[in-house]
């Protein structure tokens, strides 16, 4: 499976590796800080971005493996919408540092990072949407 591969194949694994692993970390990140007395989720959690990050990097390890080409483009625009979505939620809680005033409420710290696991899991899965994956 794994003879004969291009750069771009690395690529587009170790993005959906990003993508996959990150969105279970931030299930799990999440639901870890929920109120522990209302078990209400902080504000900046979406399933539609778990769901998509997941199905992103799961599309772009499988298509890689089983060598499909088309699942690039599906894997990377599956993470970047995911990241997408996750930079709009994660302006609420920098509205509130940046105006030290609590008003929407949200975990900026927890924003930022997983912001940043998705921006490098859409970067990878981009660049490798461009590339040749396997050897002629």
């Amino acid at each position: 499976m794994l003879k004969n591969r291009k750069i771009g194949f690395w690529l587009a694994l170790a993005g959906g590796a990003v993508a996959l692993c990150g969105s279970i970390a931030y299930l799990i990140a999440y639901a870890l800080t929920a109120d522990p007395v209302t078990g209400e989720w902080d504000r900046v959690f979406k399933w539609l971005v778990f769901g998509l990050a997941a199905a992103g990097g799961a599309i772009g390890i499988a298509g890689e493996l089983f060598r499909l080409p088309f699942t690039p483009i599906c894997a990377s625009a599956c993470v970047s919408v995911a990241l997408a979505a996750h930079l709009v939620e994660t302006a609420y809680p920098l509205a509130d540092v940046l105006t030290r005033v609590p008003f929407f409420g949200g975990d900026p710290a927890l924003a930022i990072v997983f912001a940043v696991i998705f921006a490098v899991a859409a970067l990878l899965t981009v660049v490798a949407a461009f590339m040749e994956h396997n050897k002629k």
